[in-house]
């Protein structure tokens, strides 16, 4: 076998390979993003954190991986509950 079609291989090999990598793998620049939510209840607080927790990271820019998970929700004065969340975002290559 020549050299340049084991190289050829090779870089079909490696080229597969990248293309079975979940783009998350391929990321280089992750960042944790948090929001806060509040409403007459728990379910709206909680809502509105977790949609936050995603709108931040794609205003910057970022693709957040999985879902926002909801962080805590307490009791907050006239407004009824406040929760927290939180979501992991990577800026993937173009």
């Amino acid at each position: 076998m020549s050299i340049s079609m084991r190289l050829g291989i090779l870089a079909a090999a490696v080229a597969g390979s990248i293309a079975l990598m979940p783009m998350a793998a391929l990321a280089k620049d992750c960042k944790g993003f948090a929001a806060v939510g509040s409403g007459l209840n728990d379910s709206v607080a909680t809502l509105m954190a977790l949609q936050g927790a995603v709108n931040v990271a794609e205003a910057r820019g970022y693709t957040v991986q999985g879902e926002a998970k909801l962080v805590s929700c307490k009791a907050a004065g006239i407004f009824g509950s406040e929760c927290t969340a939180k979501s992991h975002a990577c800026k993937l290559p173009k």
